[in-house]
């Protein structure tokens, strides 16, 4: 399935919002659209991995932010897109398995 980019920030955009207001207060700012920019060429296949390190360093900073993704249908475009799993490897991240991930914050 090929997306483009606004619509990719379009479907993400509401669930940014209240993911934001609900980590308001906690550390870690959950903000996938800010996977968009820098990883977007690399897991849509346009750019050929490896990707950079900004795209990796992002990764990394929505590391904790991940199984809240996979969990949320809107989602499913996205980590569904070609290269989404060899950036992940390459960046050393593991998308977590929605059916046994923690939510971070259901322990609060």
């Amino acid at each position: 399935m090929k997306m483009s980019y606004a619509s990719l920030v379009a479907t993400m955009l509401p669930m940014t919002i209240l993911m934001v207001q609900v980590n308001v207060g906690m550390a870690i700012e959950c903000n996938p659209v800010k996977l968009v920019p820098p990883c977007y060429s690399f897991v849509t296949g346009n750019t050929t991995p490896p990707p950079d390190s900004e795209c990796c360093n992002v990764l990394h900073d929505q590391n904790k932010c991940l199984c809240l993704y996979v969990r949320n249908p809107l989602y499913q475009p996205f980590l569904s897109m070609p290269g989404i799993k060899t950036v992940a490897q390459a960046c050393s991240i593991k998308i977590p398995d929605p059916k046994t991930c923690i939510l971070w914050f259901s322990r609060w």
